[in-house]
């Protein structure tokens, strides 16, 4: 009797792992978090049929509150696949450490994740300081302590690994274009310690066939072309010259 949290890895069913394929395939339960990340290159049915059952979409109540996986996983085997590694998001540490109280047992099977993935642009993984999220903004919401992260890191040559808001229900994905509008909106009620001047470096569709990685500065890449999600952001700190090359700046 054991929870097993799965990486998926980051684009489509074909990356998860061989171990954590065949866990899954035993496994008498299988759910599919969908909330966190979402494997855009993939569906639901694509999952099920490459695991042979069927998978249970679990949204943010079911993961977060109803948590019928955790009660089953008392008395059986069960598999909850996880877009990217189990380890990034907190929700999932949550989850384990409810599992320890409740004395279920738990394995995590790794996969790919954004943390590294980035770094195919040429930034060095030791030089990302403390990540943050940009939300959807409405009237009534318009958060702004990811700001602070970003400039704090700054301060301390770090770079920033900044992941965009999604609700994949309602099919919203927030774009790279969108949080850099956010960031100058912010930078135009503060000290300008981000402005069109400053570098960033956007990512879209990472793992896939037609992957984007575009560096430039926020004025260059406001209003370019990313295309469909997911997107992510980087705000480099102070670069090393491997890195200004790799990115071609």
């Amino acid at each position: 009797m054991t929870l097993y949290l799965i990486g998926l890895g980051l684009w489509d069913e074909k990356d998860i792992s061989v171990k954590g394929l065949a866990i899954a395939k035993k496994c008498k339960y299988v759910f599919l978090e969908n909330y966190t990340s979402v494997l855009m290159g993939s569906t639901p049915e694509k999952i099920s049929k490459l695991v042979g059952k069927k998978v249970e979409v679990l949204n943010r109540e079911d993961v977060e509150q109803k948590k019928e996986y955790l009660k089953l996983a008392a008395k059986d085997d069960v598999a909850l696949l996880i877009g990217g590694d189990p380890t990034v998001a907190t929700t999932h540490i949550e989850i384990l450490q409810e599992a320890k109280t409740k004395k279920v047992k738990t394995q995590i099977i790794h996969a790919s994740s954004i943390l590294s993935a980035v770094c195919e642009s040429g930034l060095f993984a030791y030089s990302f300081g403390k990540s943050c999220s940009i939300p959807f903004w409405d009237d009534k919401f318009k958060p702004e302590s990811f700001y602070d992260v970003i400039t704090e890191n700054l301060k301390n040559n770090a770079h920033t690994l900044v992941f965009l808001d999604l609700h994949p229900e309602a099919k919203k994905f927030l774009t790279i274009n969108d949080a850099l509008r956010v960031l100058l909106e912010i930078a135009a009620k503060r000290k300008k310690e981000i402005n069109l001047n400053t570098i960033a470096v956007g990512f879209a569709r990472l793992g896939s066939s037609d992957q984007v990685i575009k560096a430039g500065t926020i004025s260059e890449l406001l209003d370019f072309g990313f295309g469909a999600p997911m997107h992510i952001l980087v705000i480099p700190g102070k670069m090393h010259f491997m890195e200004k090359e790799a990115l071609g700046l």
